[in-house]
């Protein structure tokens, strides 16, 4: 009997001594894992500071676009440049009318001794367009025609007035037309021409000017 007791304190003992070394072990196993898990925060070094983009690294975002503003028309009055007026005086009524009457001729095919709109020479041109606008006493010969009025040197032509340059051989005027103007005549010339505008600034008939005739006075 006494051993039976004396066992079983032992078995008892042995157990409480199992038990507590079990306690002991899962005890420490929890404080081992709860050291892993909370970070060691350094009191002594700062830690980095997160990165800061800089201002000027910071890509403004582009602004909405705005519609354009609605402009009011001008109404305002241009004013239109008015044609400059030429250093040429206003021709004379009777000097507007032999141009006139000279431009509808245009195109009249040159004709030997014509003196019609049928077809005209030289001279029988201006005999015409003088004759019918009432100088009746206009001579039929250039030589002549150029001789009927008061002369004129190439400086003082007038719109209206005839223009004759020299012949061949120098000494008198071999034919004409009538000034119509800005440096040109109008004239019937030679055979295969026709009645048209010639331009008398060119060296050959600056060369070649014989007189101007003013039938004015």
């Amino acid at each position: 009997m006494k051993n039976n007791i004396i066992l079983i304190a032992i078995v008892t003992i042995l157990s409480l001594a199992i038990i507590i070394t079990v306690i002991l072990i899962s005890t420490s196993g929890k404080e081992n894992d709860e050291s892993e898990s909370i970070p060691v925060i350094s009191l002594t070094e700062e830690s980095d500071p997160p990165d800061i983009p800089n201002e000027s690294d910071i890509e403004p975002s582009s602004p909405t676009e705005e519609p354009p503003a609605m402009t009011t028309p001008d109404t305002s009055v241009v004013s239109v440049p008015t044609e400059e007026p030429t250093d040429e005086p206003q021709p004379s009524a009777g000097a507007a009318e032999v141009v006139a009457l000279a431009h509808t001729l245009l195109g009249v095919e040159f004709a030997e001794g014509g003196d019609t709109p049928a077809g005209f020479d030289n001279s029988g041109f201006i005999y015409y367009v003088l004759r019918e606008n009432g100088y009746i006493t206009c001579p039929r010969g250039v030589s002549q025609q150029a001789e009927m009025g008061t002369r004129l040197e190439y400086d003082e032509l007038l719109v209206g007035d005839l223009v004759f340059f020299y012949n061949e051989s120098g000494t008198g005027a071999g034919f004409g037309g009538i000034y119509i103007g800005s440096g040109k005549m109008i004239a019937c010339l030679m055979p295969g021409t026709v009645v048209k505008e010639v331009d008398i600034t060119t060296e050959y008939y600056r060369n070649n000017f014989y007189q101007g005739v003013s039938l004015s006075g």
